[in-house]
């Protein structure tokens, strides 16, 4: 080819640089001149080298990384203190022996051991535990609740509008989150519910695993609850 002739140019597209680099990583190895020319800007170091910005790169990805197992750790320690907590709650109501009783555990777990920040329990049904029968509310008061949010399931996480905030929790509790949980199922016994002030802890993609043992324990104790156990008088002779 003579001085005065050009070279051919190639219709080759960024794409096609891309794919041919991705299939020859060896190739800056094999022109370290070409490496050595190139260039990047970096929009708060200036110019910097290739080299310098892979380092970069490379040093961003590892810290991400760090950063990732760090929170999966964390997460698993939650996790495991959650189990915990829910396995002596289930323990210690099976040997519940009324309502009072499992108000304070259910206080003492989910509120001091798994740091939620309020709990209430409403009864629809009166029944023959005196503490039981303190708890009843007019079911008519949570007729918006139970078909907006329980109508569907038996579980509810997420926020409440404030009307209904207000019917288990307190402004001061700055509650911004629940869980509800309809007990009883067709017998519609109450709604037991617990809050966050976080507005993120309780979200509608939750699972119930923890809960669902909890909650036919709790569904079992009501009943037995409702029963009036004090001893029958003798008949006459």
């Amino acid at each position: 080819m003579s001085d005065n002739e050009q070279m051919p140019l190639l219709n080759c597209s960024e794409e096609d640089v891309a794919s041919y680099l991705s299939e020859h990583p060896d190739f800056f190895q094999r022109h370290p001149d070409i490496l050595r020319q190139m260039v990047i800007a970096h929009e708060s170091n200036g110019v910097v080298s290739l080299l310098e910005r892979q380092q970069q790169l490379l040093r961003d990805k590892v810290s991400k990384q760090e950063q990732d197992i760090t929170r999966l750790i964390g997460t698993a320690k939650q996790n495991e203190t959650i189990y915990k907590a829910f396995i002596n709650l289930y323990m210690a109501l099976l040997e519940c022996p009324d309502s009072k009783q499992m108000i304070y555990l259910l206080r003492a777990i989910l509120l001091e051991q798994i740091q939620l920040d309020g709990m209430k329990l409403v009864l629809f049904i009166a029944g023959g535990d005196e503490h039981a029968a303190n708890l009843v509310q007019p079911r008519n008061l949570f007729q918006e609740v139970l078909l907006q949010r329980l109508a569907r399931d038996d579980y509810y996480f997420g926020r409440l509008k404030k009307q209904e905030m207000s019917l288990f929790f307190t402004d001061e509790q700055a509650i911004k989150s629940v869980a509800l949980i309809r007990l009883g199922g067709q017998k519609d016994m109450g709604i037991l519910a617990f809050g966050s002030i976080d507005e993120q802890h309780f979200q509608g993609d939750m699972d119930t695993i923890f809960l669902a043992p909890m909650v036919k324990l709790i569904n079992r104790l009501l009943l037995d609850f409702s029963v009036d156990n004090s001893p029958a008088e003798p008949s006459p002779i």
